[in-house]
Order: C-alpha cells, then structure tokens, then sequence
C-alpha cells in the first residue's frame, strides 16, 4: 500500500528532489514499521505519529532542524499529493550568534582602507555608512549625492530604497560624517550615484564584499568579514552603548522587532570576564 502511495508521488519529481524525497519516505517507512508493526498508510497517518518520528530523528538520531525539516517536508508533499494536510510543525533553526567586529578590529580594518586617493577614500566612506550607521550594502549603492546631509555638529543619509521600498532618514556619527566628507572632497564630479568605480560605472554588491574582504586580509584579522558583518557590527555596538530596540529596529529599517532582537546575543568577552568575577 505504501510503495502505491508513494510511487505516483516521486513521479512527478525528478533529480535530486526526487531523490531526497524517496530516500526520506523510505527512512520513514521504515522507522514506522519498527515502531507500529505495519506499513504506514497515508491516508490514515496521523500528526501525532509525525510527531514522534520527528522525536525520534532529533533525540535519538540527533539529526540537525535541517535534516529533519526535508524528511518532515517529503512526508507532508506527500500527503498534499493525496488531498490531505498533516498540520505538523518542522523543527527551529538555531541561528547562529551574529558575528560582529570589536573595536579594535574595526579600526584596523578602517586603518586597511586608509589613502589619499579618491578610490581609497570612496572604500572608506562605504565601509562607515555600513559599520557606522547600518546601512545595508544595496542602500549604500543606491544613494546619491543629493541625499546626504552633512552639517557642523549633525548629518544623515536618506535611504529611499530600503528592504522592502520603505524610505528612512538615518543620523550620521561625527566618524561617518567626517569619513563622508574627505570622500566628497576629492570625488570626481559626476551624476548619478554617490559611489561609482574607477572608470565611473554603477558599483555592484560583489564590488564591495571583495574591497570589504581585501581590507580585512591586510588588517589581519583572520576571520571572514562582510558588509553584512559591518550591519551587524553597527547593530551591536549601538546596543552596547545602551540603545533600544526600538531605536535600532528604525535606524536598520526592519519591520519587526524579532528580526533586530538577533543582535541582544551576548558579548563572549563579557561572559568570560563576568564568569571570573565570580
């Protein structure tokens, strides 16, 4: 009865999806026999059976959320394929903590950047929006000149095409401000975007994550660095320094609050110094 049940089903699939599939149902099969005596039926397959299976993969087999969300997927394709909904949760992804640059690293990596030239100082300024302010990298190419504001004793950035085309004004720190302005002193004078490459066309995402890379392999680091690692760094450091939630979740332009709740991970040298102090 199973094969018959499952047979059709794979049919319409085809490649590794296929595969995985049929490797996934038969695993299950399998672990339902042992477990009930029979042959499972789907039409008669139950949530709570999913359930246990779901148990056994992740207690007794320990397989991560991954794994056990594609065998968990295969089960329930199936059942759609048959006119029925298994209601059944897949296991949560833990995520990992977000990586974020210290002080120290931030600087060596600022001091990596450091040049006369206009292209030096264009890396620069890119590199603070990012690290300094939180911009994302696509909102960093997306600006124009026209929509920076630098003043005396404040400055900010309006991001007109942010996550989700939502608009946001973003306040500068005096290092993103003066960072900023050295880069629109020597910038050659052009339409367009506020960043450009050297023979003056759009710059692209890839364009930035190898100047990003670039930096952190002469600062030394060691690690992987991203322009998302400068977002996050921006994001922690900012709650560091006591900011709120709500505060940060407009300034990185996110819709919910969950989303910005990621960067409240702990500090690992905190957790140690605090564990000595006891």
């Amino acid at each position: 009865m199973w094969d018959e049940q499952v047979q059709p089903f794979l049919e319409q699939h085809s490649g590794i999806t296929r595969r995985r599939y049929g490797d996934a149902l038969r695993e299950f099969a399998e672990w339902y026999r042992t477990t009930y005596g029979e042959s499972p039926d789907i039409r008669l397959l139950t949530p709570q059976e999913v359930r246990e299976y779901i148990s056994y993969l992740t207690t007794v087999r320990r397989l991560k959320a991954a794994s056990v969300n594609v065998r968990l997927a295969a089960i329930r394709s199936l059942a759609r394929f048959h006119e029925r909904e298994l209601r059944v949760r897949g296991v949560r992804q833990e995520r990992p903590p977000v990586e974020a640059l210290d002080g120290r690293e931030l600087g060596r990596l600022l001091a990596a950047l450091e040049g006369e030239d206009w292209i030096s100082r264009r890396n620069r300024a890119m590199v603070a929006l990012m690290a300094r302010a939180g911009l994302r990298v696509s909102e960093v190419l997306a600006l124009k000149p026209e929509d920076v504001e630098l003043n005396a004793r404040s400055g900010w950035v309006l991001v007109r095409k942010g996550k989700g085309m939502k608009e946001r004004q973003v306040p500068l720190s005096a290092e993103a401000r003066r960072e900023l302005r050295e880069y629109l002193e020597v910038r050659p004078q052009r339409s367009g975007p506020l960043f450009f490459s050297r023979t003056y066309q759009p710059l692209t995402g890839r364009d930035v994550q190898r100047v990003v890379a670039e930096a952190a392999r002469r600062a030394g680091l060691g690690k992987r660095v991203t322009p998302h690692t400068l977002r996050h760094t921006f994001a922690t450091r900012f709650l560091q320094a006591g900011g709120d939630l709500a505060t940060l979740q407009t300034v990185l332009g996110h819709s919910n609050l969950s989303t910005t709740a990621r960067y409240l991970h702990p500090d690992a040298g905190r957790v140690q110094e605090m564990v000595e102090e006891l």
